[in-house]
């Protein structure tokens, strides 16, 4: 660490030095400056450990050492920081030296490590998987997730209606968002119009915490322990209000579509339709859906990639047969379109069926 720092001070030392002409020849100082000149701009320009932790990430994939010099920046200016030595672990894995590896593992779990699913599953590691460091890490950091995701898998949070928005002679709609990988099921007050086309949006936190706390995913394999976590959830909607439990519609963004796209070809019994935006995931499309007289709105941008592209026409095939589909490709990428303020309640309010 010394020497690391020692280079990275020379190297910003060297910022006041006069450029370069064009015609001369770089010596090696100037060109080891020019290596370490994203850690230095870096480290000059990040306020907090926050800062230097997400231009890390973002050097991550183009230099592995850059990476690693700033999450340990990282791991300094914030003794707390559980990620910043789980990542130096992980890139020194990925280099094969496991002496190293091992030591910031060993680091971040003496610092409370808790992300234990993920750490069972990530590939940097395989293979430590045998060393007794790697397992007594593990043992722990799964302990800790166990007690922490507690209350939070699966956690609800409701979107009514606005005041001014009729009820109707029956119970409520609900619009139950999933949301996509790395984020969570809280919906703040962008998500307004949503809920004033007449439904309760219930967002619902993944199956499984990641990295921090407000960070989800859906697992598999296969799509069930989403379908019992969202029956889990209009479950306890249900006990706060009158819901109507035939008209329950699915909605979802990347991970969170492809779930819902599978919930509603698996358990059509329980869903009315599924607004699926920008469909994405690891796991395969299911090929088979019982679904049938139900409304089903495919949304994805036209500079998404392949996969992407591929899953939101796997998912129109899918419920070609038999339901209402319709599609919108948007300008975009994988993100809402400009209009979705607009767009996504026109679309609900087709599902269900109240367009007019």
């Amino acid at each position: 660490m010394k020497t690391l720092l020692g280079i990275t001070l020379a190297a910003a030392m060297t910022l006041c030095a006069p450029l370069l002409h064009a015609d001369e020849t770089p010596d090696a100082e100037d060109i080891a400056f020019q290596a370490l000149k994203p850690v230095v701009t870096a480290l000059m320009n990040a306020d907090n450990a926050e800062e230097l932790m997400t231009k890390a990430d973002a050097l991550e994939g183009a230099d592995s050492l850059q990476a690693i010099a700033l999450y340990l920046a990282a791991s300094r200016e914030d003794p707390k920081q559980l990620r910043a030595p789980y990542q130096v672990a992980a890139l020194f894995a990925r280099r094969g030296d496991d002496t190293l590896a091992e030591r910031f593992l060993q680091e971040a779990d003496d610092r409370g490590l808790w992300f234990g699913p993920l750490l069972a599953g990530d590939q940097d590691f395989a293979d430590l998987h045998q060393s007794a460091t790697f397992k007594s890490v593990l043992a722990n950091a799964q302990q800790r997730y166990k007690n922490i995701a507690t209350g939070k898998v699966g956690a609800i949070y409701v979107l009514n209606p606005s005041a001014g928005i009729p009820a109707p002679a029956a119970c409520r709609p609900v619009v139950v968002w999933l949301h996509g990988y790395g984020i969570n099921g809280e919906l703040d007050e962008s998500y307004q119009p949503l809920a004033d086309t007449g439904a309760i949006i219930l967002g619902i936190n993944g199956t499984e915490m990641i990295d921090s706390v407000d960070s989800f995913r859906w697992i598999g394999p296969g799509f069930e322990g989403t379908h019992q976590v969202v029956q889990n959830g209009l479950k306890e909607l249900a006990a706060q209000q009158c819901i109507d439990r035939k008209r329950v519609y699915l909605m979802g963004f990347s991970q969170g579509s492809q779930h819902a796209g599978a919930l509603l070809a698996q358990h059509p019994e329980d869903y009315a339709g599924a607004l699926l935006l920008s469909p994405g995931g690891q796991q395969a499309t299911p090929t088979v859906s019982k679904a049938r007289g139900k409304r089903v709105f495919v949304v994805n941008g036209k500079l998404e990639g392949p996969r992407n592209q591929q899953m939101s026409a796997d998912f129109r095939k899918l419920f070609s047969d038999g339901n209402q589909v319709k599609s919108r490709t948007h300008e975009g990428g994988h993100f809402f379109p400009d209009d979705w303020s607009t767009s996504f309640p026109q679309a609900l309010r087709w599902l269900m069926g109240s367009e007019a």
